[in-house]
């Protein structure tokens, strides 16, 4: 595979857009209650996915990505408690306009397949998850992917990344137009989460080892020796596919192996951070241990490269009884920054992993940093 700069005018055979049979799903709302609702509805289809990550457009509709999303057969729905049929993709994407939000896919009703590197993709041995994405100075949208392989005998039980892809999309169309490696191509995963402010378009990594690599016996998750790294390249803005230049705790340097982590690592073993800029500082949302404890951090800092601060922490409560389902990865919805609240989304599923509508974001309104209630910015966290 090459670079995606040497293939970015070639068109990639990444897969057309099917519409949904249904339509667009439309909510009354569009706040934390509004969403919620939304994915229960299964908007397009979308029985169940995580990692969501809302991507704002320029022309005001919001791009969403989600990682191991199942999608709904057809035929008619089995009466409660049953579940319908349903696919197992890897990765598809909700393109919300206004209230209404329309599923982005390949393949059919009845074969429905990923959207993203479908003809590459062999399910549950060599897939593709969505990372972050970014508009690039060229006016198209660039995805950042990891590529995933399994290892083990079962989906899930020594996975790992083996490289970074990067996607270019037409927004006119919402179509894959160009595929490649990205300029760091490696399983580091610049590009987890990526935010741009006047100047610069940074790249943050975090090795999202999550399935076995743990050293206990009992609990094969992740992969302890890199969990709670979050490094930081740059490019000057837009420029997605130069080489980053990376932080190494005193200056931005072109050497990847001299990057030093940002984020507090402090008694935060896991940390799958998302990066915002606000136009006045940087913000980060951590669901701090992935799937593991109930809390999530939020920091700030004045520069990408830190230094940060932890300035509210929040509890979070699974969808069912904590010894049946967990919470994971809170990331930021697009927000007003000019006041009122700020919206997160949370990851949820089962322990054993099995497809229920338990595994479906949640949304949660927070207040930008200072308005916080003491409870949360003092005896939380520190005072």
């Amino acid at each position: 595979m090459v670079g995606l700069a040497a293939a970015v005018s070639l068109l990639a055979a990444c897969g057309r857009i099917d519409p949904p049979a249904a339509g667009s799903t439309c909510v009354g709302s569009t706040d934390a209650a509004g969403l919620t609702n939304l994915f229960d509805q299964s908007p397009g289809g979308l029985f169940a996915a995580d990692y969501q990550r809302a991507v704002p457009l320029p022309d005001g509709r919001t791009l969403w990505l989600f990682q191991d999303a199942s999608i709904t057969l057809p035929g008619s729905p089995p009466p409660p408690p049953a579940l319908p049929l349903t696919r197992l993709v890897h990765n598809a994407a909700l393109i919300q306009k206004g209230t209404c939000f329309d599923l982005l896919r390949s393949g059919t009703d009845a074969e429905p397949r990923p959207w993203l590197f479908p003809t590459e993709t062999t399910p549950f041995s060599h897939w593709f998850w969505p990372l972050d994405a970014t508009m690039g100075a060229d006016g198209r949208l660039y995805i950042f992917v990891a590529e995933m392989v399994e290892r083990g005998p079962l989906y899930l039980s020594t996975t790992e990344p083996i490289a970074t892809r990067v996607v270019a999309v037409d927004l006119a169309t919402m179509t894959p137009v160009a595929q490649g490696l990205a300029a760091n191509p490696s399983a580091a995963l610049y590009g987890f989460s990526i935010t741009s402010d006047a100047t610069w378009t940074y790249l943050y990594a975090q090795c999202h080892r999550q399935f076995g690599w743990s050293p206990s016996i009992l609990l094969l998750a992740h992969d302890l020796s890199c969990s709670a790294n979050v490094t930081v390249g740059r490019v000057p803005k837009g420029q997605v596919l130069q080489a980053p230049s990376y932080w190494d705790g005193t200056t931005w340097q072109p050497s990847a192996a001299r990057a030093q982590p940002v984020i507090p690592t402090a008694g935060r073993s896991i940390n799958p951070s998302q990066v915002r800029w606000t136009g006045s500082e940087f913000v980060a949302v951590t669901k701090v241990g992935d799937w593991f404890g109930s809390t999530v951090f939020f920091d700030r800092a004045p520069a990408a490269n830190g230094p940060w601060t932890t300035y509210a922490r929040l509890r979070v409560n699974p969808k069912c009884d904590p010894t049946e389902c967990n919470t994971y990865f809170a990331s930021w919805v697009p927000f007003n920054v000019s006041g009122g609240q700020w919206m997160i989304g949370l990851s949820n599923n089962r322990w054993d992993g099995r497809i229920s509508e338990v595994n479906r974001p949640t949304f949660l309104t927070v207040p930008p940093p200072g308005q916080f209630a003491l409870a949360a910015r003092c005896s939380q966290v520190q005072c």
